[in-house]
């Protein structure tokens, strides 16, 4: 009895903490490029056409993103050209009731996540090749 009350008192005074991420910067990713958002308004006058959103969320836990991610921009959130910049150097993202700037960091790590889809399609299409030639087989 008494192994019993010790193993319960040593369990209860372990504790199990959790620990998370804190980012250093508010980021957004589009086609594997990843964006710092800055603290800098972009003028509804000074906007291009709509060239993505956010589709998934950066993980809190251990910092992994794929796709286009966001660690602080909700799901939906939109990313907008800038006119007379480049895609690729400066986008605008949608900020609540404006818009912010956007500034290109660093290529996004790569993710097999990113890629899913066509490997799926790889395999789908190899079963169907396979399912062909194993049905037809023995028509000859």
């Amino acid at each position: 009895m008494r192994r019993v009350i010790g193993l319960v008192l040593l369990f209860l005074s372990v504790s199990m903490s959790a620990q998370a991420l804190s980012w250093a910067y508010a980021f957004v990713v589009l086609d594997g490029r990843v964006y710092e958002v800055m603290d800098v308004a972009v003028l509804e006058a000074d906007l291009g056409e709509v060239v993505g959103e956010v589709k998934t969320m950066a993980d809190d836990m251990d910092g992994s993103y794929y796709g286009d991610a966001s660690n602080m921009y909700p799901v939906g959130t939109t990313y907008r050209k800038v006119n007379g910049e480049a895609t690729e150097d400066v986008l605008a993202v949608e900020d609540g009731s404006g818009w912010k700037r956007a500034e290109y960091r660093h290529d996004a790590p790569f993710s097999m996540r990113d890629h899913l889809d066509k490997v799926a399609y790889g395999f789908v299409g190899l079963g169907l090749v396979f399912f062909v030639m194993y049905r037809f087989r023995g028509t000859r």
